[in-house]
């Protein structure tokens, strides 16, 4: 068993895919882990990260909204606190923050074999 404080795990910029004013904590690392992740994403006002996929499912937790989901064509979906996204693998997606306030979100991956 282990058991991590929020406060212990580091906070890092997320860069890629052209994003801005975000950050990532990485509560299982791929180090870490045998068979799935889990991160905290927070995206600051009026952040966002780009649009961008990868060949790992997502299901992700909105601890604070609203958050704009955009897909493929920049197109957004509002979703809200307590909400539940399923992002399929390869499945071109972002995050988009609208508000004046900073957003939050836990995702979880699987680990995939190389």
């Amino acid at each position: 068993m282990i058991i991590k404080n929020v406060s212990d795990v580091p906070i890092s910029d997320v860069t890629a895919y052209d994003s801005t004013n975000t950050t990532i904590q990485w509560f299982r690392t791929p180090e870490e882990s045998t068979h799935f992740m889990l991160r905290r994403f927070e995206i600051g006002p009026h952040g966002q990260i780009g649009i961008h996929g990868h060949p790992e499912e997502h299901q992700m937790y909105i601890l604070h909204g609203p958050i704009h989901l955009l897909d493929k064509d920049s197109q957004a979906t509002n979703v809200e606190s307590n909400q539940f996204v399923y992002m399929p693998p390869n499945e071109l997606h972002g995050y988009r923050n609208p508000n004046n306030f900073t957003v939050s979100f836990l995702c979880g991956i699987p680990k995939l074999e190389k």
